[in-house]
């Protein structure tokens, strides 16, 4: 979407023409890119929810 409104070339452009070309290590790395950049921005919202709302916070349990 940004690609196209704002001319950037960016990673959904280069997967494309990988696939095209079927260059398949670029489709690789690309594929494997966005799920560790899914993992990590996940892992950041848990944290950052945890921060603002400590009732969900991971409790141990007290006996």
């Amino acid at each position: 979407f940004v690609e196209y409104i704002f001319g950037w070339k960016g990673i959904g452009e280069l997967l494309v023409n990988a696939l095209n070309n079927y260059d398949f290590p670029v489709v690789m790395g690309c594929i494997l890119t966005i799920a560790f950049l899914f993992l990590l921005i996940n892992i950041l919202v848990d944290i950052v929810y945890g921060w603002i709302d400590p009732r969900i916070r991971y409790q141990t349990a007290k006996n």
